[in-house]
């Protein structure tokens, strides 16, 4: 039976009724800790997410953990990022573009810690955007000095960065038939269920098969430019230990601050 003029009327006052109390309810329950709260968000697959592996040097890692100034029950670990090649102490930089809770470019410095039930999990030493945005240590974050852009099959990265410095990245993309396609290792993936800030509080995050089963795509030394002025480039070996790229559109869940 075809729908009325005043019959449509009344299913969309009343979908907007139920809707709003569920969404009021659903608040309510997030004020009194009887729910967390889940924020969805995406990264794009244009320009591609780039992640920098860079080794911490053996010498420099009880620097790196004196400066981190850790929180009880985390410490520094050893990560296997790729398939097939053995544990190392990393920091990681990810650049990106998201949308969703916000729009814009992202970038994360990130080393590794081992939970109290030693697990590998993320921990973010620097994040910087180029909007505005909320993290738990700043609380409110101001938009910083970025760009990730691809422009002519030439990936290009440039971040000022908060605590000291600038990082510069060129990359010369090949065409996907060229590249070398790689799997991420399982704890590299599995270190993103929790994600820990500075100060010990970490976002849940819920991912699905677009972030597991994705191809990552190596750059090749010879077409990868970095220059590192950072803070966090004291602690690292110059040369990365392999760039790779994420290609494809992947979709998370975020329950923020799930510790707080």
């Amino acid at each position: 039976m075809r729908l009325t003029r005043s019959g449509r009327f009344v299913r969309r006052s009343i979908k907007r009724l139920i809707y709003s109390q569920l969404a009021l309810r659903e608040s309510l329950m997030i004020f009194f800790r009887k729910s967390a709260p889940l924020v969805l968000f995406n990264v794009e697959a244009e320009p591609p997410s780039i992640y920098v592996n860079f080794r911490v040097r053996p010498e420099r890692l009880g620097a790196l953990s004196q400066a981190l100034d850790l929180p009880d029950g985390l410490a520094l670990t050893p990560i296997r990022c790729l398939a097939g090649e053995e544990p190392f102490h990393a920091i990681t930089l990810n650049a990106y573009r998201v949308s969703g809770l916000v729009n814009g470019v992202r970038a994360e410095w990130s080393a590794y810690v081992r939970d109290a039930e030693g697990v590998p999990r993320y921990l973010v030493v620097e994040a910087q955007s180029d909007v505005g945005s909320m993290d738990p240590v700043n609380v409110v974050t101001r938009a910083g000095r970025m760009e990730h852009v691809l422009e002519g099959g030439v990936l290009r990265t440039r971040i000022v960065s908060a605590v000291q410095g600038e990082f510069a990245l060129e990359a010369r993309l090949s065409t996907p038939r060229e590249r070398e396609s790689l799997r991420a290792a399982p704890e590299w993936i599995e270190a993103n269920d929790f994600i820990y800030w500075r100060n010990g509080i970490c976002d849940r995050t819920f991912y699905d098969a677009s972030l597991a089963n994705s191809p990552l795509w190596r750059v090749p030394c010879e077409s990868l430019r970095v220059e590192d002025g950072t803070f966090w480039s004291q602690f690292v070996d110059p040369e990365p230990v392999h760039a790779v790229l994420l290609s494809k559109r992947v979709q998370f869940a975020m329950s923020p601050w799930w510790n707080a």
